[in-house]
């Protein structure tokens, strides 16, 4: 049966082969999504690299919301970033007045697929797309296997490893293991705005494009923890991608890489997390990967419920029905990345490719993401030397192939 026609979908935009700047990189699809026609010389010039989700640290006040300090983002406001899908980073940090977080939410990482040397940019959502196919990669990372399924945060009903494991390749499947552009983020997750909110407004602080590890210089927040104690961390988002988190140490003075965060992972020190809205708290339960190479991760606490969670490229002589300042003429910003049910714009791959509501429930019923902020409960290592610390926030996504990443300066006595 044919899909609905507001789509405009059909097996012959199913194309396999997408450019990346690092070369080709293989779509691999079910036979009965082969692909039928060529991609188009004008759409591969122009290719839409898009953006899923948006999240942040927002306490400590991380490097990455200096914004903030500025006249536009000052008090808690947060006018639009990006003309293409105007967006913003709005957020609730508990009972606080304000919400301080500048354009946090804009600095990421994306096209970064496990087992790759380096991101590529491209965050379109096509199923199984591996960016590197031609890097060696351990088994564990091509066969779905790395992370055991019950931490899969969606697609609960494919098989690892088989066609309808579309999200084998993504960050999440092997959280810490997908490359990064920078530790602390790059400003708009790609060096030109793309659709899906991937912009980043200049200010005297960054442009378009920047890394933050290099840009956002140390911003004493006051904050101390004590070796041996307990600490707390909260984080925003302003959209789910499902996957998982991590927040690591690296000594200031060092260069912030992922090598040196991922010398100092931080435990958690909670079974809970806590919701802080501006008028209540509510407890959650927290879901910690406790055994496999992923230990010690988090798992995301709430569901990615999208039913559109796949991306494909509209044919000639059509465009994407995706409303946004730039997806119309003459930009048709969203026409190489249009979002799709993905059984629809692929047949054959699984309807609810997202999170199933049966198997993971949203344990706050559907509360707009903007009204609340997450807080967890870290344990601070007494091996630590006293000192000043760049705490950094880590979240792998599972439906895409994002990583976000904040920085914020600390001191540990």
């Amino acid at each position: 049966r044919p899909p609905p026609p507001e789509l405009a979908l059909s097996t012959r935009v199913a194309r396999a082969h997408r450019r990346t700047h690092a070369g080709k990189a293989t779509l691999l699809m079910p036979p009965a999504v082969a692909p039928l026609a060529p991609l188009r010389a004008a759409l591969l010039a122009s290719a839409v690299f898009t953006v899923r989700g948006h999240a942040s640290m927002i306490s400590p006040p991380p490097r990455n919301a200096i914004d903030s300090s500025l006249p536009p983002w000052s008090h808690g406001k947060h006018p639009m970033t990006g003309w293409i899908e105007p967006y913003n980073c709005r957020c609730t940090n508990g009972t606080d007045a304000e919400c301080n977080s500048g354009q946090s939410c804009f600095w990421f990482s994306q096209g970064c697929t496990i087992g790759c040397a380096a991101c590529d940019g491209q965050g379109q959502r096509f199923p199984s797309w591996d960016h590197c196919p031609g890097t060696a990669k351990p088994k564990a990372f091509t066969d779905g296997t790395y992370l055991d399924k019950k931490w899969w945060t969606a697609n609960f009903h494919a098989k690892p490893g088989s066609y309808d494991d579309i999200w084998r390749f993504h960050p999440w499947r092997a959280p810490g293991k997908a490359p990064v552009f920078d530790a602390c983020g790059k400003a708009g997750g790609t060096d030109k705005e793309v659709f899906n909110a991937g912009a980043f407004n200049a200010t005297v602080h960054a442009m378009q494009g920047d890394l933050g590890s290099e840009v956002l210089k140390p911003r004493p927040t006051g904050t101390v923890w004590r070796r041996g104690g307990t600490a707390t961390a909260r984080w925003q988002m302003t959209a789910q991608h499902g996957g998982g988190y991590r927040f690591r140490l690296c000594r200031r003075g060092e260069p912030l890489t992922e090598e040196c965060f991922q010398r100092t992972p931080l435990a958690f020190a909670s079974t809970t997390h806590r919701a802080l809205f501006a008028d209540r708290v509510v407890e959650l339960p927290a879901t910690q990967v406790d055994s496999g190479p992923a230990e010690g991760w988090m798992r995301m606490p709430l569901p990615d419920r999208d039913p559109h969670p796949c991306d494909y490229e509209v044919p000639p002589g059509e465009h994407c029905s995706a409303r946004c300042p730039g997806c119309g003429p003459p930009w048709y910003a969203a026409d190489s990345a249009c979002p799709a049910n993905c059984a629809k714009a692929f047949p054959g791959l699984p309807s609810v490719a997202s999170a199933d509501p049966r198997l993971f429930p949203d344990p706050l019923g559907g509360a707009d993401f903007h009204s609340f902020a997450i807080e967890d409960t870290l344990a601070v290592p007494s091996s630590l030397l006293p000192g000043e610390y760049v705490l950094g926030w880590r979240w792998d996504c599972e439906l895409t192939s994002q990583v976000w990443s904040s920085c914020a300066d600390i001191t540990v006595v």
